[in-house]
């Protein structure tokens, strides 16, 4: 491959705690009532305008507007610090610049915060460029992936998308790429199997060992571990 595209939430890094807080102060702002964690999990990936409609069918653009601002107001202050990056995933990303092998983030978060994220971990160095969403949060995987393509100058069969949810193998297949389910996030084999997904991985030391090199799977796994 000459183009590796990763998904950012569920797949680089764990925010649930940080997701569900800004959650909350969103849906209370469209008059939905609280949900559990396991309610809110179903939710981790997904646009904001989609999880608004699903909660609430007939709500308005306004509407939409005022919990993406109040997701928002919470996240810039507080959510976006509590994000922690899955065992492993730094020395998977050394060894795919070791190796010369170009990293994107594509992503429906916003842009920007991705961005401040993938600084925050300290990963800036090891990833060529972030692809994400405007702040409107319109934009599909499918249209994220194209741009990545772009981006990148690389032909869809000379690059794999790897993520967690639906979206991300929707959006690889819409755009002839290979798309790689990871389980250790937050969607369900069940989910990323009927999407239609290429390949399904259980760890970050399997990904290693299957798409970049067998010699560093010792070291992700000592990684885990210490995590």
């Amino acid at each position: 491959m000459k183009a590796f595209f990763f998904d950012l939430d569920g797949t680089l890094t764990d925010s649930r705690t940080g997701l569900h807080d800004s959650f909350r102060a969103a849906i209370e702002a469209i008059g939905v009532m609280p949900l559990g964690d396991a309610e809110l999990d179903l939710f981790l990936g997904t646009p904001l305008p989609e999880m608004f409609r699903t909660l609430k069918a007939d709500i308005s653009q306004a509407g939409i507007a005022a919990g993406i601002d109040a997701f928002r107001a919470y996240y810039e202050t507080h959510g976006i610090r509590q994000n922690r990056a899955y065992p492993g995933v730094r020395e998977m990303l050394e060894a795919l610049k070791t190796r010369r092998i170009p990293v994107w983030v594509v992503t429906s978060k916003p842009q920007a915060y991705a961005e401040r994220v993938i600084r925050d971990l300290g990963f800036a160095d090891l990833v060529t460029d972030v692809v994400g969403a405007g702040l409107a949060e319109l934009d599909t995987k499918s249209d994220l992936v194209k741009r990545a393509l772009g981006e990148a100058g690389v032909a869809p069969g000379d690059a794999v998308m790897v993520g967690d949810r639906r979206y991300d193998v929707e959006g690889a297949k819409a755009n002839g790429v290979v798309a790689v389910g990871v389980t250790w996030g937050y969607g369900t084999r069940e989910e990323l199997e009927s999407a239609g997904c290429d390949r399904l991985v259980e760890s970050v030391s399997e990904f290693c060992q299957i798409f970049i090199d067998r010699s560093i799977v010792l070291r992700t796994r000592t990684a885990a571990a210490a995590c």
